[in-house]
């Protein structure tokens, strides 16, 4: 008998998984705290929460075959390099089951860029939901044009994708405009894609994220927010800015709790 843990108590070949989880620890145009640990945190974190949901009544970890496929080999300061592989991670995951519903864990907000790029050669039209603190829309940050503070002004540039912003409150002059029109409600039958940078937390209740803000959601809020989401059909998902230190962070727990409620409302809507 291996007497061994794993992220998940029993993992699945990714043929034979209804889940797949990928980290993606890149952080290389960061200004805040450095969040490329966030993927191995936030996967230690996952092994202490409890897998039955009280409130929603369903065990996610029970119901669901997992395939923890690891993380991607980025290279630091190279965006274009991670970007490849990172599309061709994705493309390679859904060439191997179409139907896999994945959780993406990273690392900064600009691996959001990559991950949609690739979904939208999967999916066609999809709208990203976006549960953010910042806006991300600026056109460019200190020379650079891809970073995890522009992420979204390139979604918005690109055919096929619509971007819904909730929670958005810390935006430069040049954003507010833009980010106006993005304030509404999510309609339609498109199917929706889920990002949430942890900075959407009260920075009061949880610091340990790339660009922490005072004034956010409540954790009760912010699941609340999920369950209206879930309502529509989402294709996956992804936590960012986790700027975790150490097996205890606030960051990674939530994180944790936060992928164990999205798959709890992912089982809920199937039934």
């Amino acid at each position: 008998m291996l007497y061994t843990t794993r992220t998940f108590n029993y993992e699945y070949s990714m043929r034979e998984a209804d889940v797949v989880l990928l980290g993606i620890p890149f952080s290389s145009t960061e200004i805040g705290n450095d969040t490329r640990h966030g993927p191995l945190f936030i996967r230690n974190a996952i092994k202490m929460v409890t897998g039955y949901d009280s409130e929603l009544g369903v065990n996610p970890f029970k119901k669901f075959k997992f395939h923890d496929a690891g993380d991607v080999e980025v290279v630091q300061g190279n965006w274009k390099i991670t970007e490849k592989r990172i599309i061709d991670t994705v493309d390679e995951i859904f060439n191997t089951k179409r139907s896999i519903f994945p959780v993406f864990i990273g690392g900064e907000h600009l691996i959001t860029l990559a991950i949609v790029n690739a979904l939208k050669k999967i999916f066609g039209n999809f709208t990203i939901v976006q549960l953010d603190t910042h806006a991300d829309l600026m056109n460019d940050w200190m020379g650079s044009k891809y970073s995890h503070i522009t992420w979204a002004y390139h979604v918005l540039k690109a055919e096929a994708l619509e971007l819904v912003q909730i929670d958005v409150s810390r935006f430069s002059e040049h954003e507010k405009d833009i980010v106006k029109r993005l304030r509404k409600s999510i309609k339609g039958e498109k199917p929706l894609y889920l990002t949430i940078d942890l900075d959407v937390i009260d920075g009061a209740i949880c610091n340990d994220v790339g660009t922490p803000e005072i004034g956010g959601m409540k954790v009760e809020e912010l699941m609340q927010c999920l369950a209206r989401v879930f309502k529509n059909k989402v294709i996956g998902m992804d936590i960012v800015e986790c700027a975790a230190r150490c097996v205890d962070s606030k960051s990674a727990l939530i994180a944790a709790n936060i992928i164990k409620r999205c798959l709890a409302l992912l089982c809920k809507s199937r039934e």
